[in-house]
């Protein structure tokens, strides 16, 4: 009669060590289930800001490439350069330049 009780007294035990392991099991596949939609949720994201990135690239290199404000750009360097070669000749004697 002994050995019974000791026995129900270790069954109850061991239901209550696996109640507690089915909860945390649980609680663990909540977590889980909550970072993999938050990595779904940044990947989706990412996706989307890289497509809007390249839309942006691809803008920018059709403005750069089809406007005169680029070719402008490049003459006002070209202007500068020459302007800066003017100065620099003005300081030369005249038979140098």
């Amino acid at each position: 009669m002994a050995e019974t009780q000791f026995d129900d007294l270790e069954s109850v035990q061991n239901n209550e060590e696996r109640e507690e392991l089915v909860k945390h099991v649980l609680e663990l596949q909540s977590q889980l289930r909550d970072m993999l939609s938050r990595v779904d949720t940044a990947r989706k994201e990412h996706q989307s800001l890289t497509t809007e990135n390249q839309l942006l690239q691809k803008y920018i290199n059709n403005s750069l490439t089809s406007t005169a404000v680029f070719g402008a750009t490049n003459g006002a360097i070209n202007s500068n350069n020459i302007a800066l070669q003017q100065q620099s000749n003005s300081h030369k004697p005249d038979s140098l330049r």
